[in-house]
């Protein structure tokens, strides 16, 4: 039976932090498990509620030290005497609620493949529609087929090529870029020794990263359509950052170009999503000036989201060195 660990980080998310351990024994039903809680600093009786649980090995952090640390503090966390390893990580966010026999699943799913270094499920969110959780790595050409492709032809193949966001049902079983880090199922092996995240950011893209390590690696990511679990997305993003969230996924999206790819990849990407963004912001405008009301308040929100984005495009752009840099 393989060795499972499941490490979870709170951070004043208390109330989803009870359901999300409350499911887990029926979720992991026949492996054998333990799980460590690393709180960040809560303000709320996170920490209280993790204590709650039998059997959970709950670590309350002093301060705030990001997602990153706290999920390999928590993964890599060793009990006095314990002289196991664990064979399998199982990185779970708490506003999770997996179903039944879901990670069970996903071990034994990813443990048959012998060249698969990571899984994940199919989520969706609380009302039990699909959340989109799954992405090709960032390149300038998906930006063109986002910006520059009509809306009526972004469907069928071309979004399940390329992922695009909303258009592609999560129902099929494949190999993946990268998925978001909601759960995580991780082969401790495929992980060569390294950390299992980067912590290089405090939060954002560190999912993203792991992908792209192991497939540098030559392991394969893939989706397991037939594992569900319930999502409710960003409870801890929403306090941290608020309205500025999609800014800081972005800021932290460009310097991962710039460090996995060097600054030519920085300055071509973020030219291309120069370009394409004022041509849909000034899509946007123009058609809520021709239709005025008609346009709806969908288009008005989308005029302000991509305006608000936008200077983080022309500074990367123009400062590709600099711009959004996590050492600095």
């Amino acid at each position: 039976m393989r060795r499972v660990r499941i490490g979870i980080v709170s951070w004043n998310t208390a109330d989803l932090l009870d359901r999300c351990l409350t499911a887990i024994a029926a979720s992991a039903e026949g492996l054998a498990f333990d799980v460590v809680v690393v709180d960040n600093a809560s303000h709320d009786r996170s920490v209280q509620v993790a204590q709650q649980h039998a059997g959970i090995t709950v670590i309350a952090n002093k301060e705030n030290i990001g997602y990153a640390r706290a999920m390999n503090q928590a993964l890599l966390y060793q009990a006095r005497g314990d002289t196991q390893k664990p064979e399998v990580f199982i990185a779970l966010n708490p506003d999770t609620v997996p179903t039944p026999g879901s990670l069970a699943l996903l071990v034994t799913r990813m443990w048959a493949e012998p060249t698969v270094g990571l899984v994940v499920p199919r989520l969706v969110n609380p009302n039990g529609s699909l959340q989109h959780s799954v992405y090709r790595f960032p390149s300038p050409l998906i930006t063109v087929i986002i910006c520059a492709v009509p809306l009526r032809f972004q469907r069928g193949r071309l979004a399940e090529k390329w992922w695009l966001e909303g258009r592609v049902p999560h129902i099929k079983s494949c190999d993946i870029d990268w998925a978001i880090g909601a759960v995580h199922v991780i082969r401790v092996d495929a992980l060569s020794g390294e950390l299992p995240y980067c912590e290089r950011w405090f939060m954002y893209v560190e999912d993203m990263d792991l992908c792209w390590r192991l497939r540098e690696k030559g392991w394969r990511c893939r989706l397991e359509a037939e594992a569900r679990v319930m999502h409710v997305g960003n409870a801890a993003g929403a306090q941290a950052w608020g309205a500025t969230r999609t800014a800081r996924w972005w800021e932290a999206t460009y310097d991962w170009v710039r460090f996995r790819r060097g600054v030519g990849a920085l300055r071509r990407y973020a030219t291309v999503n120069t370009v394409g963004v004022s041509l849909l912001l000034n899509l946007s405008r123009l058609r809520r000036r021709v239709l005025g009301k008609r346009a709806g308040a969908v288009n008005a929100s989308r005029i302000n989201d991509l305006a608000q984005i936008l200077p983080h495009h022309v500074t990367a752009m123009h400062e590709p060195e600099t711009a959004f840099n996590a050492d600095t």
